[in-house]
């Protein structure tokens, strides 16, 4: 127990003055002696012993009602432990208000981004109008990043609104240490008043200042239950016009109520594409498949919808992808062009190929193509191969048919300076593929499949056939996938992961001394799936807050150029900052988009691009911690004065109140003291002599 006024205790000393009047107010008695007067002398010592037993407790409680009124001007209080470590002085006070989606929830007394906002009021009620005052949100705007007085911080509390900023609990106490810190020589207090949703409090990423108080207000919505769409995603890398395709969509329900028949519907370029309905467990997830026809090229603008109340801003899902007209491959050829790769995609609409000399390269160009085809070079000079590292690390796909009579050394010099198989020699040996891997995306679609959903081969299936073969070391890379083998377990063709691309190797040249492979009806099938996806899928849609920066190719967009990312059927418009790497142009909004919606990425009047834009989904998962649960994390996450209030019906501001000043106990004092006066009174009119 502590004092505010300790010196009021020097009072105490008055206490020797009833003590001292009860010593000298003794009564003399005079001896009169009678006759037979025995039995009333008797008398007369019982009455006098009740009497000094009744005078002692009179000065007993005279006593105590001195003392306790003298406690009650020392003013005595309880501290708490966080109280211990205040000085004296003004306080500096952070208090952070969750502004996110998930605060749109509703609580007893309305949406909780109310309750939280009546709660920062409460807090700055139980402070002196002279202390410090600094507001924080998840939108860390530049005005809340200064301390104010108590009436300009109310003012800004009733601006806060509901945003789709997402920011983890450890950056917020981050923050509020890094603001707290500018405030020296004051006693440093930080509130954070949120749901405590589980995707966002990363108490075990805290580094905690021992020198300030922590205080966690949680806030409490009656229904925690949401339907969401979590992410969409298509079967097939690249898209192309007049295509069939298969959009799966990822929806979560985070209530504990069986769903069914749920509608969703899509709609591309604002005609309905497609509706279906499904059904989601408590607490799970399904993926539905949504089948469509792309009908048109150009940029593609989706919107995926389904109805959940009462949450509502994740119930659309946009998402966005071109649909070039052609895809442009460059054949690199040593002697002249291959007439089967001519044949091949020649008379193709959605395939252009480029036929060049190796002799006539013009390095500048490969930016422009997804694909590059490297046919019977005889030596790949330190030139082309440092260019091709390049387009490699541009996103760009590699097809190597090696030449007849190649230059063994120079091909693995470039081969294992991207850390795939190299060439070890050739073998003449008539060997045919014995194996096909229906498993890559390759082949995926090329052949029928079972009720299963599985591809099984017919045993006695016509495959190619080599007449002779350049074979690898290292043919068991771990990062080779084997797509044709031969059946003394050599590769025939097969794919490498290389910097950002792609390398396919193939064991044989495009001779027809060397393999059937050209006029096998396989060959189709593999060289147009290799050509399709080598063309980059962009994002098919961004989040807003992540800063993730929006990738357009550079080739149709110089670095030099300003460009602005508009809504569209809107007047909004932002110019992002603009990077150039290599073949591509990276655009970083930096938090200036704010609203979940279909956007283009212009250059003065000329659309380019389309980018969709998506509001965070972890706040979609409104699943919280509860008080226990918290209070165990906070315990364990090394926070030294930490105070988790729990929802008590005492007001917030005399919690406060008693947490910085300690629990007051003089009202206590008061009233034990007119006890022991009404005690005194007792004793003196009631027992009588």
């Amino acid at each position: 127990m502590q004092f505010v006024n300790p010196l009021f205790l020097i009072a105490l000393s008055a206490l020797s003055i009833p003590v001292i009047l009860h010593l000298f107010n003794f009564r003399r008695y005079k001896k009169v002696f009678f006759t037979n007067v025995r039995f009333l002398a008797e008398i007369k010592q019982e009455s006098k012993k009740r009497s000094e037993i009744k005078h002692l407790l009179i000065l007993l409680m005279r006593l105590l009602a001195i003392a306790s009124l003298v406690l009650a001007f020392a003013q005595p209080y309880i501290s708490s432990p966080l109280q211990q470590t205040k000085l004296s002085g003004r306080q500096a006070v952070s208090i952070y208000i969750d502004n996110s989606f998930s605060m749109e929830a509703i609580a007893t007394n309305g949406k909780l981004i109310d309750v939280a906002k009546m709660k920062a009021l409460e807090i700055a009620a139980a402070y002196k109008p002279s202390d410090l005052f600094q507001l924080l949100t998840a939108d860390f705007e530049g005005k809340h990043q200064r301390f104010v007085n108590r009436d300009e911080f109310r003012n800004l509390v009733e601006e806060v609104t509901v945003s789709p900023a997402f920011k983890p609990l450890s950056s917020i106490i981050q923050r509020e240490e890094d603001l707290l810190k500018s405030v020296p020589g004051s006693n440093r207090s930080a509130y954070i008043i949120s749901d405590f949703q589980k995707t966002s409090t990363d108490l075990f990423r805290v580094k905690p200042d021992t020198s300030i108080s922590y205080f966690f207000i949680p806030v409490t919505a009656e229904k925690t239950s949401n339907l969401f769409i979590d992410s969409v995603w298509f079967d097939s890398p690249s898209q192309q016009a007049k295509q069939a395709v298969r959009m799966k969509i990822r929806i979560r329900n985070g209530g504990s109520e069986m769903l069914e028949k749920i509608p969703v519907k899509l709609s591309i370029n604002k005609m309905q594409k497609a509706v279906a309905s499904f059904s989601v467990n408590p607490n799970g997830e399904t993926i539905l498949t949504l089948p469509y026809t792309n009908n048109e090229q150009g940029i593609q603008y989706g919107v995926l919808e389904i109805s959940d109340y009462p949450v509502t801003w994740d119930d659309k899902f946009y998402f966005s992808y071109p649909i070039l007209p052609v895809i442009p491959v460059l054949s690199i050829n040593g002697e002249k062009p291959n007439k089967y790769l001519s044949a091949l995609f020649d008379n193709d609409s959605t395939i252009q190929l480029v036929n060049v000399l190796e002799k006539q390269l013009d390095y500048s160009s490969f930016a422009r193509y997804p694909l590059i085809i490297l046919n019977s070079i005889e030596k790949l000079s330190s030139g082309l191969s440092e260019e091709l590292r390049k387009f490699l690390d541009r996103r760009g796909n590699l097809l190597i048919f090696p030449a007849p009579d190649m230059d063994m050394e120079s091909y693995n010099a470039f081969l294992s300076s991207l850390n795939i198989p190299i060439f070890s020699g050739s073998d003449t040996t008539r060997l045919k593929v014995s194996a096909l891997n229906t498993l890559s995306k390759i082949y995926t679609d090329v052949f029928e499949k079972d009720a299963a959903g599985r591809v099984i081969l017919p045993e006695n299936m016509d495959m190619p056939v080599s007449f002779k073969h350049y074979f690898f070391s290292n043919s068991t890379h771990n990062n080779q996938e084997i797509l044709l083998k031969l059946q003394n377990d050599q590769p025939f063709l097969g794919v490498s992961e290389v910097l950002k691309g792609n390398v396919y190797l193939c064991a044989v040249p495009l001779e027809e001394n060397w393999s059937n492979f050209m006029k096998h009806p396989l060959f189709v099938p593999t060289l147009y799936r290799i050509a399709l996806l080598s063309q980059s899928s962009p994002s098919l849609y961004y989040r807003i807050g992540a800063d993730d920066p929006v990738e357009v190719s550079s080739e149709n967009a110089p670095a030099s150029e300003v460009y602005i990312i508009r809504k569209l059927d809107s007047d909004f418009e932002i110019i992002p900052e603009a990077r150039s790497s290599g073949g591509s142009l990276a655009l970083f909004p930096h938090d200036q988009v704010r609203e979940a919606g279909l956007y283009n990425v212009c250059q003065g009047k000329q659309v380019f691009h389309g980018v969709a834009f998506n509001y965070n989904r972890m706040e979609s998962d409104l699943t919280c911690y509860s008080v226990s649960d918290l209070q165990k994390d906070l315990k364990r996450s090394g926070l030294k004065y930490f105070f988790l209030f729990q929802g008590k019906k005492v007001p917030l501001t005399k919690e406060i109140l008693e947490i910085n000043q300690g629990t007051p106990l003089w009202k206590l004092f008061i009233v034990l003291s007119l006890l022991f006066i009404g005690l005194e009174i007792f004793l003196i009119r009631i027992l009588k002599e």
